[in-house]
């Protein structure tokens, strides 16, 4: 329970600075809307390849924005100073690693409610035709993407210069995530929701809990000093 308590207020730690310094959402946000505008203007260019392609997009966009957040994971840890502090309290860096991967959650599921809404609009794509569906997918690619940034935003200097560094670091890692959940996404938007979704759903789960598993494991060894 203390445990949990802690982790609780490290989440909440991070939402309040956030809310308060408006350092990475904002930007990330801004981030998403420029580049999903930029890739609906192109789609009319694309024909009949016109929904892998959006799929595609969806999921580079989320990318290469959300990198904007998760490379703030650890700033005020890194950055700031407070790393010692944090580590005298009584809890094992894992339940700090979740934490932040807590964060990251909830910032790339923001990002991706206003990416798939702006498809809607400006590309009249058919997600919202399959709402549970497209949750799920939602999640399990963002489960893979936040677990690999989290765990790798951990020994990155953390400030605005090294998030392409992060990118770099994160993408050969995160291409089998994206790939699974653009086939995935285009299957929501051709209405193909049966065995060959699913087989992709599968692979984005199977993606999901070996890197979460893997930031469990590795997260001790990577923020000692």
């Amino acid at each position: 329970m203390q445990t949990a308590t802690t982790m609780y207020w490290i989440v909440w730690k991070d939402l309040v600075s956030e809310y308060r310094a408006r350092q990475a959402w904002p930007a990330m946000l801004m981030l998403g809307v420029v580049v999903t505008f930029l890739f609906s203007a192109q789609l009319d260019a694309v024909g009949e390849s016109q929904s892998r392609m959006l799929a595609i997009q969806i999921w580079l966009a989320i990318f290469f924005s959300g990198m904007l957040s998760l490379n703030r994971s650890f700033a005020a840890e890194r950055v700031e100073g407070c790393w010692d502090a944090l580590r005298l309290y009584p809890i094992h860096p894992v339940w700090i690693y979740l934490a932040k991967l807590t964060v990251n959650v909830l910032a790339l599921g923001v990002l991706q409610a206003v990416v798939f809404m702006l498809c809607i609009v400006l590309c009249n794509v058919p997600l919202l035709n399959h709402p549970w569906q497209v949750a799920l997918l939602a999640l399990l690619g963002n489960l893979g993407i936040s677990a690999v940034g989290t765990l790798l935003g951990s020994v990155c200097c953390s400030d605005r210069q090294s998030a392409p560094l992060l990118a770099f670091m994160t993408l050969p890692l995160i291409t089998p995530v994206i790939v699974a959940a653009s086939e995935a996404t285009r299957l929501v938007c051709d209405g193909s929701i049966g065995a060959e979704w699913w087989r992709w759903i599968g692979l984005l789960a199977v993606f999901a809990v070996v890197f979460v598993t893997a930031g469990i494991v590795l997260i001790e060894f990577l923020i000692e000093d």
